[in-house]
């Protein structure tokens, strides 16, 4: 029996969008500190997820269909699962949590409170209640198209082994559905024993992974319009791939850095990148040239015929769209 990987993990297109806001936020923004704290955050979520996938990848002897950042849209609501798995018995949902220290969960509040060195106290949303929610969301998404076939089950996994897991309550079920590390495993043979049989065959299995597949949704975003910012708070030009400088200096097909001397021919494509990413999803010759910081439109054209960007309209008014840069 294999395991097979329907969705693999990619890099959060919420972290790239905020890497590039981070570097090309003008400097001094008040914005700063809150777009940093965020980016610290998406790093440390996404490295969790990375961790989990290292888990699953070793599921021994078990036909799974794994799904890594399953994001689905039910009525309008967008949810996101960090890593769902189907087998012919049940379905899991995983939320991942990368949170280290001393960890309490309580019971009384249904909060996750973390003791900081200090002795300070740190509050956060219940992952318990959050993996619970996707569970509910999931099954309601199922039946909505017919295939709620499954019985549903939740663990909320935590990446550091170091990591120490307290509750506030003598229930000894408080933390059945959390684990670490290793631990994963011990659960999801504990699941195994409590859903023996399978329910369904091998071509429903088949169609219900293939489905969600299809289903899978990105949730559109406009990182702009979230910190309340517009193109003006953005730093236009090329950034240096060496130090990060932006922007570079273009002279005879290269850009220049000022700051630290590397020349890169190249170095635009990034920046292209950004725009797209933080801008809009369209770029003309005019936005180009000013965007690059380039001296001609001739030289913009010679950049856009270069890189075959699919695009709508003739001269002037031509559109120029995103592709695989």
């Amino acid at each position: 029996m294999i395991q097979l990987l329907m969705r693999d993990l990619p890099v959060p297109i919420w972290l790239i969008l905020t890497e590039a806001l981070h570097y090309r936020l003008i400097p001094g923004h008040p914005k700063h500190p809150e777009v940093e704290k965020d980016l610290a955050k998406i790093k440390a979520g996404y490295k969790g997820e990375l961790t989990l996938r290292y888990y699953v990848k070793q599921l021994p002897h078990e036909k799974y269909y794994i799904f890594h950042d399953l994001q689905l849209e039910l009525n309008g609501f967008h949810f996101q699962i960090d890593t769902l798995s189907i087998s012919h018995n049940y379905i899991l949902v995983i939320e991942a949590k990368n949170i280290k220290g001393t960890l309490i969960f309580d019971n009384v509040f249904n909060q996750l409170i973390r003791i900081n060195q200090d002795g300070s106290e740190y509050v956060f949303e219940d992952p318990r209640v959050q993996a619970s929610t996707l569970r509910t969301l999931l099954g309601r998404f199922l039946a909505k198209y017919g295939m709620n076939i499954l019985p549903i089950d939740q663990l909320v996994f935590f990446s550091s082994i170091k990591t120490n897991l307290k509750t506030n309550s003598n229930d000894t079920n408080a933390l059945k559905k959390v684990c670490k590390g290793r631990d994963l495993f011990n659960k999801i043979e504990a699941l195994e024993k409590t859903f023996p049989q399978p329910r369904i065959d091998d071509n429903t299995l088949l169609k219900i992974s293939n489905f969600l597949l299809s289903k899978h949704t990105p949730k559109k975003i406009n990182i702009l319009d979230k910190y309340g910012l517009t193109a003006r708070d953005i730093i236009s030009g090329v950034r240096c791939p060496h130090c990060l400088n932006i922007p570079m200096n273009y002279s005879r097909g290269k850009w220049h850095c000022s700051i630290c001397q590397t020349t890169s021919k190249d170095a635009y494509i990034e920046a292209i990148k950004d725009h797209f990413l933080l801008i809009k999803q369209s770029i003309t010759n005019a936005e180009l040239r000013s965007f690059l910081h380039l001296p001609t439109n001739d030289t913009a054209q010679k950049i856009l015929f270069r890189l075959h960007l699919p695009y709508e309209g003739n001269n002037r008014a031509r559109l120029y769209f995103p592709s695989k840069l």
